[in-house]
């Protein structure tokens, strides 16, 4: 017994000390590049950047979105998966305590002859057990488990993250939508009343033989031409408003209000600060490097399975005929055991090389994350750039063609060049006028993809304290 209990007492200090540890990875399978092509050093913006926009309507859609988007439910209940896995993984570095209780009562009937007695006896019996077992971690191999499924509940509150990050962009890019079908609309109503009075002056016109038949036609053709946009708008408008309503968690857009109508301005310009930068900021970002942390944990765990292991176990056992003799008969068993693999058919050898390649699949996926993610930020920087000089050029072309427009409006009136010059001038100019509203969006959600594809740690208060808690 005082050699079994000396056991008890050194091993698990030994344990502590054989552990095997993750292999140590040098380097990583993707250059990171010094700084953007396009760098920025302006440090403005907000951690909650979509405020900036001083609405409150949005304000309400980002908050509701973040509590009740469908993608971000599953992702807590990810959460709370990884969590109860992690719990399991560690439960193996704590003794193990069964216990068992059971009654029998058996009857015999006894008779010795045809005429005679017949005896009839009775037998109750009570036991009660307990069992302990433990298995000394050795070579670290339960709290290499331990800590890959700790790991693991760390990326999936980064997934939590991630997919908080994405939904909030989403429902800020599908408000300006909203916003640029409804200016649009609204632009395109007054292009169709303006076309509706150019059409009865030139009807005036021509009952006085001022305009030809062709001028009244050219003119309601245009008139026909700018009515057929408004029903696509109003299907695009209502299209984003049910996306809007899905990313909200609605199943429908019933009772979704949206009252501003008015274009937001740009947003200032976040701190992009370096690619490095991105390692931390992003959540996908650092859900893919604990995946991989998680991994090698998940080697070390199949390299000591390998190893032979120690278990310890205890065993009580109390029996008796009555309730009141339950504990006066009992026998107890106290046991160490040395088990290990001697022939297994290269089945934990097989284990190691298929827990290895699946970290070599995490390291290439991380790396080509990393890759996406500075691509994306590359992407967004261009994109704003070009598309704000886009702007630039389209606004000089909608100044030319107003100036076009009042030169060919003079010369028909003056009789020298024909309504369809006058008529095509006007439609350029009232494409050119939609199209602005269009693109003027499109800069916008440049700006937002920028904050997006940035990341961020605003993230980190959805989850509640008690979930973090995972031990």
């Amino acid at each position: 017994m005082r050699r079994m209990m000396l056991i008890m007492a050194i091993l698990p200090t030994v344990a502590g000390c054989a552990g095997l540890q993750p292999e140590r990875r040098i380097g990583m399978s993707v250059d990171m590049p010094d700084r953007y092509t396009l760098y920025t050093g302006v440090e403005k913006g907000q951690d909650q950047w979509w405020q900036a926009f001083d609405s409150p309507e949005l304000n309400n859609l980002v908050n509701e979105a973040l509590s009740r988007d469908f993608s971000i439910r599953s992702a807590r209940a990810r959460l709370r998966q990884a969590s109860a896995l992690a719990r399991q993984a560690g439960a193996g570095l704590v003794p193990v305590l069964d216990y068992s209780a059971g009654a029998e009562t058996a009857r015999r009937q006894i008779k010795i002859s045809s005429g005679g007695p017949v005896d009839t006896t009775a037998d109750e019996t009570w036991n009660l057990g307990l069992a302990a077992s433990y298995e000394v971690d050795l070579w670290g191999r339960l709290r290499a488990r331990q800590q890959a499924g700790a790991v693991n509940f760390q990326a999936a509150r980064e997934d939590l993250d991630a997919a908080a990050v994405s939904v909030a962009g989403k429902v800020v890019e599908n408000w300006i939508d909203i916003l640029a079908f409804r200016r649009k609309i609204t632009i395109l109503k007054q292009q169709i009343q303006a076309n509706t009075t150019l059409l009865a002056l030139q009807r005036l016109r021509f009952a006085n033989g001022a305009a030809r038949a062709l001028d009244v036609s050219q003119q309601r053709q245009a008139l026909a031409s700018v009515k057929a946009e408004l029903p696509l708008l109003r299907l695009y408008e209502r299209q984003s408003i049910n996306q809007l309503a899905l990313l909200l968690g609605r199943a429908s857009a019933s009772g979704l209000e949206l009252t501003q109508d008015t274009m937001p301005e740009l947003i200032p310009v976040p701190a992009v600060g370096l690619p490095a930068d991105l390692l931390a900021a992003r959540p996908d970002v650092r859900a893919a490097g604990l995946r991989l942390r998680s991994a090698d944990w998940e080697v070390s765990a199949a390299r000591a399975d390998r190893l032979p292991a120690i278990t310890l176990s205890a065993q009580a056992l109390f029996s008796g005929g009555s309730l009141d003799l339950l504990f006066s008969n009992w026998i107890a068993r106290l046991a160490a055991g040395l088990t290990g693999p001697l022939f297994d058919g290269s089945r934990r050898e097989a284990e190691v090389d298929r827990v290895r390649a699946v970290a070599a699949e995490r390291m290439s996926d991380y790396a080509g994350i990393v890759a996406a993610a500075v691509k994306e930020v590359e992407n967004s920087l261009i994109g704003e750039l070009r598309q704000g000089e886009y702007l630039e050029l389209l606004k000089e072309q909608l100044n030319a063609s107003r100036l076009a427009l009042k030169d060919a409006r003079l010369q028909y009136r003056n009789g020298q060049s024909d309504y369809l010059s006058y008529l095509s001038a006007w439609t350029s100019v009232q494409t050119l006028e939609r199209q602005m509203v269009g693109e003027q969006a499109q800069l916008i959600k440049y700006r937002v993809l920028l904050y997006k594809t940035l990341g961020g740690d605003w993230t980190g208060r959805l989850v509640s304290s008690e979930s973090t808690n995972i031990f």
